[in-house]
């Protein structure tokens, strides 16, 4: 290998490394931020019309920003729904609608016409169920949502009407403005008890909840 070749391979070597330090160095400076924003900001985690899964009475609560056509965010549903059955009554979940993916508005007006009804979780794992088909990025149809929910036990008639009262549009528009508060941008965007993931994962989302717990329910 000639004089000229190990100097060039250098240079990328430390383009590479400079190009992952400044990686690091923009999420750690995007995560401060948004624990800034969080904490400027602690009313929009408590929201009386938001869907919730756990003890009301937990003290640690896990906020979900969720796009029902989003893909993690259906990966993540059954991990973040164990968490909660595991916590012994001690950890809630909370849900907020990012409708960001096309065709999801729909879908996300359905779930808060579903909550209404009380049936925020069966009738959530049918809409993430079938995503694969209503979602489809290359055309979306959530219409598709209504045949799908027909064994769900949801009222269908009360929903359909639901889906077009301002109502249900404040709740959307509510959440899509706290999340815009808090600069998230993509789904599914966590917070527990008001601090944001500093690095997006799930293990990440499990260390911070069992840190929350074990402040919270220190003896």
């Amino acid at each position: 290998m000639t004089r000229k070749q190990i100097a060039l391979l250098l240079v990328g070597a430390l383009a590479i490394v400079a190009f992952a330090l400044g990686t690091i160095g923009y999420n750690r400076s995007q995560s401060t931020a948004q624990q800034q924003l969080a904490k400027q900001n602690e009313d929009v985690f408590s929201r009386a019309h938001s869907p919730t899964y756990g003890a009301p009475d937990a003290k640690v609560r896990i906020t979900e920003f969720f796009d029902p056509a989003c893909e993690t965010c259906r990966a993540f549903y059954p991990a973040v729904k164990q968490i909660v059955d595991q916590s012994q009554g001690r950890v809630q979940l909370v849900v907020r609608f990012v409708p960001f993916h096309d065709g999801a508005d729909l879908a996300a007006k359905i779930l808060v016409a579903a909550h209404a009804q009380r049936l925020f979780i069966p009738v959530a794992e049918v809409v993430l169920g079938t995503q694969d088909t209503w979602a489809s990025h290359a055309a979306p149809n959530p219409e598709l949502l209504w045949g799908y929910l027909a064994k769900s036990g949801l009222d269908l008639d009360k929903a359909r009407a639901a889906v077009q009262t301002k109502e249900v549009e404040a709740v959307i528009a509510m959440d899509m403005a706290d999340a815009k508060t808090l600069n998230v941008t993509r789904t599914p965007g966590f917070f527990v008890n008001g601090k944001p993931l500093e690095r997006f994962g799930y293990e990440q989302l499990v260390a911070l909840v069992q840190s929350e717990v074990e402040r919270a329910y220190a003896q």
